[in-house]
């Protein structure tokens, strides 16, 4: 089975709850289905064996990383990492560019 086909079986199966607090194993399949969810989409996805409700996602060669921590009302705490991307000797119009494109995605929400 592909892991869309995964993915979307797992996403069916929490149809059924209700939007209230998530119990642990509630919480794990959701993690666990916005990880396929991810993955499908062709991202890279790593979690963290000591907190499952952490996600590390990125584009495979990408340069940026989103650390993604769920919790058990959906929510979601996410920064990006960018680590060194930007090199010594930067312009300023290089390093606003950089930052209006990596903005532009808020927008487009």
């Amino acid at each position: 089975m592909s892991s869309d086909a995964r993915a979307l079986m797992m996403w069916e199966d929490m149809g059924d709850e209700t939007p209230e607090l998530l119990s642990e194993d509630q919480l794990d399949r959701y993690v666990e289905t916005v990880a396929e969810l991810l993955r499908a989409a062709g991202l890279r996805v790593e979690t963290d064996d000591g907190d499952t409700t952490h996600l590390s996602v990125s584009w495979p060669g990408g340069r940026f990383t989103l650390e993604a921590y769920l919790r058990d009302d959906r929510s979601a705490e996410w920064t990006i990492e960018g680590g060194d991307d930007v090199g010594e000797g930067t312009t300023a119009v290089g390093l606003a560019t950089l930052l209006v494109r990596m903005m532009e995605a808020d927008q487009r929400r």
